[in-house]
């Protein structure tokens, strides 16, 4: 009886529901249509490839497909995780990305917080000049810092010959602890403006009576910026500094892979270059499948825990 008298109540419901949806899509059909290509373009780019997934778990052979080949389980992770190339490229990894999200992540805010209070001609000039490399392909920065930073005839070495009086000239892109430096260095140059854009599209919502407060109550403006600016544009920071969280298991792979060489192969080959060369040089596809999906497990844990560290501690995340 009981049984038949909650059935009784949620039929209704449930009919009500797919009613109410119907009559919805009926009313909002033009809506649902120009949607539909986004949802196929998701569907089709975004969720289809995620079987391509499955070739971690065979020795993948591209001429009898991934139904046709051979399930081996585990052994491209176990391989991949006994691979000393595979724990440099890890190492090497983490640290690049760690440096460039210590020096990036402030970097934008600075940028942002400094554009916020400069005048419209500089605001304007300033912007501009860091937004543009965001747009400039790794391939040609990677041919415009082999210009400049050539030993032979590259201006900085130059510079430093001629003006500092350096004795010989220093191998920015062949020398494996120095071109560490230029690659992380690289990432902050390229991306700093593009974030300092987020930021300060953020401060443009800050309600312009908290300043004239702050200067009533006599706050300069180092105070302003310290107790009204920063806290408007903190729940962007703590979006932010989740969303990079995951990063610091994801190299970039054209920026590196246009610059590397054999000689910087010891602090700079990352995963991503790594697993191209497991793929395409040694035709190893369920391994370098595997590292992949390694990173992409490892990049999706590091986003929930700090999500759960930062709501932890600030009492507000990103989910």
């Amino acid at each position: 009886m009981f049984i038949g008298q909650r059935a009784a109540t949620v039929q209704p419901a449930e009919l009500e529901i797919k009613v109410g949806f119907i009559e919805e899509m009926r009313r909002h059909w033009m809506l649902y249509l120009m949607a539909l290509p986004g949802i196929l373009a998701l569907l089709v780019f975004s969720y289809a490839p995620l079987f391509g997934l499955s070739v971690a778990f065979l020795d993948y052979n591209p001429v009898k497909g991934v139904l046709a080949s051979k399930w081996v389980g585990s052994k491209n992770f176990t391989d991949a995780f006994n691979n000393p190339f595979f724990l440099a490229a890890l190492k090497n990894t983490v640290i690049i990305k760690g440096f460039q999200t210590i020096i990036g992540f402030p970097s934008a805010i600075i940028l942002a917080l400094l554009l916020n209070e400069a005048g419209r001609w500089m605001k304007r000039l300033v912007q501009t000049s860091t937004i543009l490399p965001y747009f400039i392909s790794w391939v040609v920065i990677a041919a415009v810092f082999q210009t400049i930073f050539t030993p032979t005839n590259g201006i900085v070495n130059e510079v430093l010959q001629k003006v500092f009086k350096f004795k010989d000239p220093i191998l920015f892109l062949s020398d494996p602890a120095i071109f560490r430096w230029v690659i992380i260095l690289q990432d902050t140059w390229k991306y700093a403006g593009y974030f300092a854009i987020i930021y300060l599209a953020a401060m443009a919502r800050i309600d312009p009576t908290l300043y004239e407060a702050a200067m009533v109550d006599g706050a300069n403006r180092w105070q302003q910026i310290l107790h009204v600016t920063l806290p408007g544009i903190r729940t962007t920071m703590v979006t932010m500094f989740i969303l990079l969280s995951g990063y610091l298991i994801l190299g970039n792979f054209e920026q590196v892979f246009a610059q590397y060489s054999v000689s910087t192969y010891s602090t700079v080959d990352i995963l991503e270059t790594f697993s191209w060369r497991m793929a395409i040089s040694q035709s190893r596809y369920g391994f370098a499948t595997a590292v992949s999906l390694f990173q992409s497990v490892i990049a999706s844990t590091l986003v929930i825990l700090t999500n759960w560290l930062v709501r932890y501690v600030e009492k507000e995340g990103l989910f």
